[in-house]
């Protein structure tokens, strides 16, 4: 069985000033509860919960680059 899924576009402050763009398929929920649904959407929130904190980390990365670069 095929499921409907959506794409969502998460936006971060980073994205808003030019630095990041995260993009997540999220699957869709049916009418009636379906368990291999519920774990493919948990699965999809866990991989946008990953992108966000590697897509910070990077950020953050890149500010304390920038800051010594300007320092030294």
């Amino acid at each position: 069985m095929m499921h409907q899924v959506e794409q969502h576009q998460i936006k971060t402050q980073a994205e808003r000033d030019s630095m990041a763009k995260i993009v997540q398929v999220i699957t869709r929920p049916e009418q009636e509860y379906n368990l291999q649904v519920a774990e493919a959407q948990v699965r999809d929130l866990d991989a946008i919960v990953e992108k966000l904190n590697s897509t910070f980390q990077e950020d953050l990365k890149e500010e304390i680059e920038a800051f010594n670069f300007f320092i030294n």
